[in-house]
């Protein structure tokens, strides 16, 4: 809220200083609406977006990008600015893949109040862009179906999701995102109710990035713990630096592997590292059920 109250506030600068209507454009425009900007878009620069380059406003500290498209809007507190469904569609023209489905997973939280939309509904308006933009398979935005296949809703945070892309690209099953685990009490009746950051139900294993450093949560994180021990599941705790290097994401891969096997009684292979575009373009399934 503090950064879109920033934001609101240089946007409506800007906009006094021009005498036509602007519209703020990607991540100035996902600020405006509290989706949080993938650090490779993120700029201190106001955006933009025109239909022509000779309509670029000429004014300090703006930048003006070019978009020839349909252009969706929303427009609140006197400022206007893309659609959030479009501006992840617009996204496409500058970063990777993996930024993309950082983004597409931001629209779909599961705090119901920075949730946007459903894939469902992000799936219908690609496929509506595609279509009425003549958008053909060579374009940079199919990066956008290649993310759809990858992205997931009710999410917390970017960590999550780029543990779960790891997870996948080292050949594990998408776990299932944000599962609930009711804890039955000492006398078996439906007690304590958590939710897992990413599960595989079927193994009872749960997989959970700890980026909280406080002290005062220590007890609390051990009763967690304790809790989703008495329900026989397996926990892997995951830290940022088991996300830092190959090593170290080849080494939380085998991991979760491990307590997979532990619990299935079963062999589960690590395969070698799979690039997201190549990880997208794999036939079958790539869910929690594939274990089954």
């Amino acid at each position: 809220m503090r950064i879109k109250a920033v934001t609101l506030q240089r946007c409506l600068t800007v906009q006094s200083r021009c005498s036509k209507q602007l519209v703020f454009a990607r991540e100035t425009a996902l600020k405006l609406m509290c989706v949080e900007v993938p650090a490779k878009i993120d700029s201190d620069e106001i955006t933009v977006v025109v239909p022509r380059s000779c309509d670029r406003p000429r004014l300090a500290g703006v930048r003006a990008i070019v978009w020839p498209h349909e252009l969706p809007t929303v427009t609140a507190d006197g400022i206007t600015c893309v659609a959030p469904d479009m501006t992840w569609i617009m996204c496409a023209r500058k970063i990777g893949l993996r930024e993309i489905v950082l983004l597409g997973d931001a629209l779909m939280r599961r705090d119901a109040e920075q949730k946007w939309y459903s894939i469902g509904q992000l799936e219908s308006g690609f496929a509506d862009f595609a279509r009425t933009a003549g958008i053909g398979g060579g374009s940079r935005f199919r990066m956008c179906a290649q993310a759809l296949k990858l992205m997931r809703e009710n999410t917390d945070s970017f960590p999550e999701t780029m543990l779960r892309l790891t997870l996948m690209q080292y050949g594990l099953p998408c776990p299932q995102v944000n599962y609930c685990l009711d804890v039955p009490d000492n006398a078996g009746v439906r007690g304590e109710r958590l939710f897992l950051d990413l599960a595989y139900p079927q193994a009872r294993v749960a997989v959970e990035y700890d980026g909280r450093q406080h002290a005062w949560q220590w007890d609390r994180d051990q009763r967690r713990l304790k809790a989703i021990g008495d329900a026989h599941w397996a926990h892997v705790a995951v830290r940022s630096d088991d996300l830092r290097s190959e090593e170290s994401c080849a080494a939380l891969a085998a991991s979760v592997a491990d307590r997979l096997e532990h619990q299935l009684g079963r062999r589960i292979r690590v395969r070698k590292f799979l690039s997201l575009p190549r990880l997208a373009a794999t036939p079958g399934r790539h869910d929690a059920d594939a274990l089954v």
